[in-house]
Formats: C-alpha cells, structure tokens, sequence
C-alpha cells in the first residue's frame, strides 16, 4: 500500500531532474484517484514514467509555462501488457481526467485534471500536438 493511496507512493510523482533530486513534490489527489480507477479497470499496475515536474524540469525541456506537470495535475503512465489505445478511450471516461494525450513513440499516455472548460484530447507526433479529431483517432487506432 502507498501513502497517497492503495497503488500509489509520493515517490511515483516526485520530480526526476538532476536541479531539485526529487525534493520538490506537489501532486493533484484527484489525478491519484483517476490513476486508481485506471489500475483497478485493468486489473494490473500502473507505472507512473513522469509526474510532477519543478519550474527548473519544465524549463530545461523548453515546456509551456503553464504546465499541468508544474500543477502536480498531469502524469505519464503505462500498464505493461495493455495497448496505449486501450489506456487512452479509458481513460478518456474517468470525469476528473480533462486532458488525455497519447505518445505513441515514447510508448505513455498522457494524463491530467486540467478544469473541464480546457479540456484537450490530442496525440502527439513527432513533435507536433494534434487534435484528436475523428479522422486522426482513425487514423492512430484510437477510434472508429
């Protein structure tokens, strides 16, 4: 059991960056709970790859000033063993997830509990953030 919740550390979120060695710690527990509903939907354990970033992280990887990751609101996960367009139309149905990407080449999904009015469905290709319109959902296996 974690101290956030029943699958999950304060460890799993911490920042990685060389700057602050992870003591700089701030995470969303509405994105715990999400992450919770998505490791008891799939029965197996999600492995949060990214969660809070510190401004020095977010800087160094030339990100948005207003990053959900700086928030504590966003994490990168995978499930071993589950396609990433599975975890994305799940995750897609949890209510506190309002913003879904998926990195199909980094091999996650990108999650966070933006305010439902900047909700954002997107993939990421290349180096390019698209809109997951019906015809690009088509088009990387994520819908009809």
């Amino acid at each position: 059991m974690g101290d956030l919740s029943e699958h999950f550390n304060h460890k799993d979120f911490k920042c990685h960056c060389p700057e602050c060695r992870g003591e700089e710690f701030k995470i969303h527990l509405g994105l715990v709970g999400a992450l919770e509903m998505i490791a008891e939907h799939f029965k197996k354990p999600v492995r949060v790859i990214s969660g809070y970033w510190c401004d020095a992280y977010n800087d160094k990887l030339k990100k948005e000033k207003v990053s959900w990751h700086v928030k504590g609101k966003a994490a990168h996960f995978a499930i071993d063993g589950v396609p990433l367009a599975e975890l994305f139309l799940f995750a897609e149905t949890i209510p506190e997830i309002n913003g879904v990407g998926l990195y199909l080449k980094e091999g996650f999904i990108h999650v966070d509990t933006r305010p439902q009015e900047k909700r954002d469905i997107f993939i990421k290709d290349g180096e390019r953030y698209i809109p997951a319109t019906p015809e690009k959902r088509k088009l990387y296996g994520i819908g009809s």
